[in-house]
């Protein structure tokens, strides 16, 4: 087990046992990346930071039922995609008009180290693509563990993680250029 993955485990443990600092700590450590899956999944900024503060709020809730050694990481990005995926269908249920109010607002602020360029290129892949590159490269998952979570046999998850590279290069170049 590398040290990165049992000082997650450990904070989990001391956020299981009520420890706001460690809770804070893995907020900071994690923040960025719960974002990244929140907006690959929901595709609306202000919905991704809705989600982003939901899943520490469960992290903290669900901590004392963490099994150490399975993977913090992994653990609070499926909370992140579940609760995500949860606000694309509520939002699924709700009328046109409330859905294209909800989004008129800009943040008051974007997670440091997201570069608007690349999430405006993300965006415009489909779900299950922008899902897979953010998964893997932001999150660290690999493509055996993005296949599980995605119900998908892991040569279509290679497959479509290298379509959606070779999609994003012209985007991004795109987007640098204008």
């Amino acid at each position: 087990m590398s040290d990165d993955a049992w000082d997650e485990d450990e904070l989990l443990q001391q956020i299981a046992d009520g420890d706001m600092r460690a809770l804070e700590v893995l907020y900071r450590a994690m923040r960025v990346r719960v974002y990244a899956v929140a907006l690959a999944v929901t595709g609306e900024r202000v919905t991704a930071e809705d989600v982003m503060q939901d899943t520490f709020v469960r992290v903290y809730h669900g901590a004392p039922g963490y099994r150490p050694g399975t993977r913090a990481r992994a653990w609070v990005l499926t909370i992140a995609r579940h609760l995500a995926l949860d606000a694309v269908r509520r939002r699924g249920r709700e009328s046109a008009a409330a859905a294209a109010g909800g989004d008129a607002a800009a943040p008051g602020g974007e997670p440091d180290a997201v570069r608007l360029d690349l999430v405006n290129a993300l965006l415009r892949l489909g779900m299950t693509d922008r899902q897979i590159v953010v998964l893997h490269d932001m999150a660290g998952l690999t493509h055996a563990e993005i296949a599980a979570e995605l119900l998908l046999p892991a040569g279509t998850v290679r497959w479509r993680y290298r379509v959606a590279l070779a999609r994003l290069r012209p985007l991004v170049a795109e987007e640098e250029i204008s």
